[in-house]
C-alpha cells in the first residue's frame, strides 16, 4: 500500500502543509549555510588568537572588508531572516517564535543585572559579551519549548 500521496490526490490543505515544509526546509538551509559561511570566512581570514568561544573576541582580527562581509551576514542571519520566517509561517509557530524571542529577550534584561550583583558579591565571574548571548540564546530556547510543550 502506497501511504504518499502524488501532488494530485492532494487536498488543498495538504498542499499547503506541504509548500510550508519546503519552505521552512529552505529556510533553515538558508540559516545553516549563512552560519557555515560566517564561521569559515572566520576561521580563514582571522589574523589573530581569537576565539569567539573563549571569551577572546578581542583578540580577533579581520581585514576591514570582511569584517563589513561577516556584519552584513550576521545582520542576515540574525536578524532578517527570522523576520522572513514570522511572514512564511503558520500562526501556532509564529506564536512559539515570539514566546521564545520575547524569553531570551527577558533572560538577558533579568539575566545581565543578577550577574552583575552576584559578582560584586564575589559569587561568580564577570559578564562577558559570549555569556550575555548564551543567555539570550539559551533563554530563547527554553522559552519556545515551552511555548510548544504547553500547546
Amino acid at each position: 500500500m502506497n501511504w504518499r500521496k502524488t501532488t494530485a490526490e492532494l487536498t488543498p490543505g495538504e498542499a499547503r502543509t506541504r509548500q510550508r515544509q519546503r519552505r521552512q526546509m529552505l529556510y533553515f538551509g538558508l540559516a545553516v549555510m549563512i552560519g557555515g559561511i560566517i564561521g569559515l570566512v572566520t576561521g580563514a581570514f582571522d589574523q589573530g588568537d581569537g576565539s569567539l568561544f573563549s571569551n577572546e573576541w578581542d583578540k580577533l582580527s579581520l581585514d576591514p572588508a570582511v569584517a563589513v562581509l561577516l556584519a552584513v551576514l550576521v545582520l542576515l542571519g540574525f536578524a532578517v531572516l527570522p523576520l522572513w520566517g514570522f511572514r512564511t509561517i503558520d500562526e501556532m509557530k509564529r506564536e512559539h517564535n515570539l514566546i521564545g524571542f520575547t524569553g531570551g529577550c527577558t533572560a538577558v534584561l533579568a539575566g545581565f543585572p543578577m550577574w552583575v550583583v552576584l559578582h560584586a558579591g564575589g559569587l561568580g565571574a564577570a559578564p562577558t559579551p559570549f555569556g550575555v548571548w548564551l543567555l539570550g540564546f539559551g533563554g530563547m530556547i527554553i522559552a519556545y519549548l515551552y511555548a510548544w510543550w504547553r500547546t
